[in-house]
């Protein structure tokens, strides 16, 4: 049993980008995976509230993630239910904290999963009014954390907001003692670098980049220094050929931390 789960504050970047793709979301094994995400029923959601009394990691299946599970003692005395978060990888990496004792506001699917009942978190508030929203998975219930969808028919952005280019290497930069990967770009004016999100992140994702692939990457306004003669540009969204790569959501927050849009 593990007795804390991290979370992390809402990062705000001043910049909004507007773009609009019909997704499709496959499957892909062995790359991020979304274990229960098939069980998840938007039209069948409720909420709830009570005590966290436990927190456990574990693994659903051989091979398959671990997972991060709440167990939550209802405050209407209806007992207590399990609550699943998210894969470990994931929880691991935020920064605030959901701790035994904390009381949580939970909206969610319910699921029976080997014939247990499971709640499937879209949304957790702590603590109350004012307290930390975490929010896990869209409307539609699939999880913040899979970065990646496949499209059909993709529309490949244009405008002073997006480099284009050709990958000609790879690197890693640190930021707060985050390893970040980055992947430099010749394009028509030179070479570029541009973020693809801390390596706990980018590693996760359905990705398969290779140098020669030509990209196209929505940024921010303005390149960042993280470090003597180093520049980078903060990604919003890499395309590659039918894959969509998100690394900032339209608002300006990471799609790496708890609260999406």
């Amino acid at each position: 049993m593990r007795r804390t789960i991290a979370l992390t504050a809402l990062l705000v970047v001043t910049c909004a980008i507007a773009h609009a793709q019909v997704v499709r979301v496959e499957s892909h094994a062995g790359a991020t995976t979304d274990i229960w995400g098939k069980y998840y029923r938007a039209g069948k959601m409720l909420t709830f509230s009570g005590r966290v009394t436990g927190i456990e990691v574990t693994r659903p299946a051989p091979g398959k993630e671990k997972e991060v599970t709440l167990i939550v003692r209802n405050r209407d005395g209806g007992g207590t239910t399990v609550v699943d978060v998210g894969p470990s990888w994931y929880v691991d990496h935020q920064v605030a904290k959901i701790k035994v004792k904390d009381i949580v506001q939970v909206t969610g699917s319910k699921v029976l999963v080997d014939g247990r009942g499971i709640i499937l978190a879209k949304l957790i508030r702590i603590n109350g009014q004012g307290g930390p929203v975490v929010t896990l998975r869209r409307q539609n219930g699939r999880a913040y954390w899979q970065g990646t969808e496949i499209a059909d028919n993709v529309t490949i952005p244009t405008g002073p907001n997006v480099q284009s280019g050709t990958i000609t290497n790879f690197s890693t930069y640190n930021l707060n003692n985050i390893a970040y990967g980055e992947a430099v770009l010749q394009t028509d004016n030179g070479l570029v670098n541009i973020d693809l999100g801390p390596q706990w992140y980018y590693g996760q994702q359905n990705l398969a980049y290779q140098i020669g692939d030509h990209v196209s990457v929505v940024v921010g306004p303005n390149s960042i220094s993280v470090g003597p003669n180093q520049n980078i540009y903060q990604s919003y969204s890499i395309y590659n050929g039918p894959s969509i790569y998100t690394v900032r959501y339209d608002n300006g927050v990471p799609a790496y931390y708890w609260n999406g849009n």
